[in-house]
């Protein structure tokens, strides 16, 4: 199975660099570009409008925003718009959201995996030009129509975000991807897979359905691969700080068979020290969370996320590096993804 290459850029980043980037991605072999929205920054939509007024070829989606804070069918209107704009090149990541985050905004789900699987199927009526009359518990559709109507917006794409066993069945039945979030190790991607493809087996759909992306962090460089490989231990060893004490996430974090609580507990407390950490990142530990160093590092990498038995299809590469890198990021990117994903790159098969 090849392994699509796709970027993704987040919200909050400067509007200049994200364009710049789109361009650049556009005419490389980059599948798709997926713009995160964090709440409370930047909107996603009109960023991704924007990208897609100056790029021809690359896919663009926006990965994930809560229906929680915009109703389904305000989701419908907007995606219809990007579906349109972009000439159907465009994807909709729905995901529950923080319960804090939202809650900041008085937002409450007593029940969020029904209310999100009534939220999907009104979206996905809506777009699809269906017209029910249906009142779920928190959301409805009383005979909807998008106007002016269009014939594409049956074709945007859903993918829902998950990671417990309930949503991920809940994305197997009723999404047409999964979204699988950062700094799931392999052992969790591979059973996360095998729960939502369960499930979409036995609700009667096709094999290999819902598509699966995988959201991985990158730090490339042609030139300083070794630099590269310092930028992702610091990367990592800022987020096992951040989820140190964390219960949800440090279970994330221990399905990786380099990882026990005491690794999580020594680099925390020596990031949050400002003392040395470097040490105690193993390559293995590094590879298991982070694609990153040169072309070749990369694609021996990515190797690993292109296996049949894990399942993945398309892999959204993070650049976790400052800004002004972000340019070589996609260049690398690129490259991978015109070698074919899992495959070395043109320039080291030939060395």
């Amino acid at each position: 199975m090849r392994l699509k290459i796709s970027a993704v850029l987040p919200a909050q980043l400067p509007m200049t660099a994200c364009l710049a980037a789109a361009r650049l991605a556009d005419g490389t072999s980059i599948h798709r570009l997926w713009v995160t929205e964090n709440l409370y920054t930047r909107g996603a939509f009109a960023l991704v409008g924007a990208m897609a007024a100056v790029t021809e070829r690359v896919r663009l989606a926006v990965g994930t925003v809560s229906p929680f804070l915009r109703n389904p069918a305000v989701l419908a209107m907007e995606a219809a718009t990007l579906q349109e704009i972009s000439g159907g090149r465009f994807s909709l990541g729905v995901g529950a959201g923080p319960a804090t985050r939202l809650a900041q905004a008085g937002v409450h789900t007593e029940r969020p995996l029904s209310e999100l699987t009534e939220a999907v199927e009104v979206l996905r009526d809506v777009l699809a030009g269906k017209r029910p009359d249906y009142r779920g518990r928190r959301f409805a559709n009383e005979a909807i129509t998008l106007e002016p109507p269009s014939p594409s917006c049956a074709d945007v794409d859903v993918y829902l975000a998950a990671i417990g066993r309930r949503m991920l069945g809940a994305a197997g039945r009723h999404g047409d991807g999964l979204l699988i979030s950062m700094f799931c190790p392999h052992a969790q991607v591979r059973e996360s897979v095998a729960t939502a493809r369960a499930s979409a087996a036995e609700a009667g759909r096709n094999a290999g359905e819902p598509d699966v992306v995988v959201y991985l962090p990158i730090s490339a460089s042609r030139t300083d691969p070794a630099g590269a490989r310092r930028r992702g231990r610091a990367f990592l060893a800022e987020n096992f700080a951040r989820f140190h004490g964390v219960e949800a996430y440090e279970r994330m974090l221990l399905r990786s068979p380099h990882v026990d609580r005491e690794v999580i507990a020594g680099i925390a407390a020596a990031y949050l020290g400002g003392d040395e950490f470097d040490h105690l990142i193993s390559d293995e530990l590094l590879d298991d969370f982070v694609i990153c160093g040169g072309e070749e590092q990369c694609a021996r990498a990515l190797e690993l996320w292109s296996a049949d038995d894990l399942g993945v299809n398309e892999v959204a590469l993070a650049h976790c590096g400052p800004e002004r890198d972000l340019a070589e990021a996609i260049e690398v990117l690129g490259m991978l993804a015109a070698a074919g994903g899992g495959s070395r790159p043109a320039a080291v098969r030939e060395a």
